[in-house]
């Protein structure tokens, strides 16, 4: 009886630890659409509302999900108190400390985060095309992993559950 609860319980471990790994994979997802609308807003925000960066951290500390905008608030509110700060080293700062526990590559985390720098422009055009360069990339990367995400979960689920019989095997 107690080697029924064993293997019950290593194997109900092993599929817990499986599924965690998929909902991490889920979470990869979703923060990928989650920078693409922003990415969108902001480029937006750019062509149309022709508004600055600063101003453009506060509409997207309204507009965007947790935790994005409490870290938008910040570079809002760190550019405002201190008048000749660099926007640049605010964002890359915030946008670091933001995406830390975030389930993304570093690629994709590196979009976000250097965005200031493809900003450098002057003319709204070329910020808004650059805007674009890196939401089409994000757009590749999440189309790729909704694509792969299903095959993933399937291979995770049978690792894991494999995992567990070899394990009570090998306990036995």
């Amino acid at each position: 009886m107690l080697k029924l609860a064993g293997i019950l319980c290593i194997l109900t471990g092993c599929i817990g630890w499986g599924g965690s790994k998929i909902r991490e994979e889920q979470r990869r997802v979703q923060h990928l659409r989650e920078l693409i609308r922003i990415m969108k807003r902001i480029q937006g925000e750019i062509c149309y509302g022709k508004h600055t960066l600063p101003e453009i951290c506060f509409i997207l500390s309204e507009y965007s999900d947790l935790p994005y905008r409490l870290y938008f608030m910040k570079i809002y509110e760190q550019t405002n108190l201190r008048s000749g700060a660099c926007l640049t080293q605010i964002w890359m700062q915030q946008m670091t400390q933001c995406l830390t526990d975030i389930p993304l590559q570093r690629e994709e985390k590196d979009i976000l985060i250097n965005l200031p720098r493809n900003l450098g422009i002057s003319e709204e055009t070329r910020q808004s095309e650059s805007i674009g360069q890196s939401m089409d990339l994000l757009v590749r990367r999440c189309r790729q992993a909704e694509d792969d995400y299903a095959g993933k979960a399937k291979m995770i689920f049978s690792v894991s559950l494999l995992t567990g019989v070899f394990i009570t095997i090998l306990l036995l």
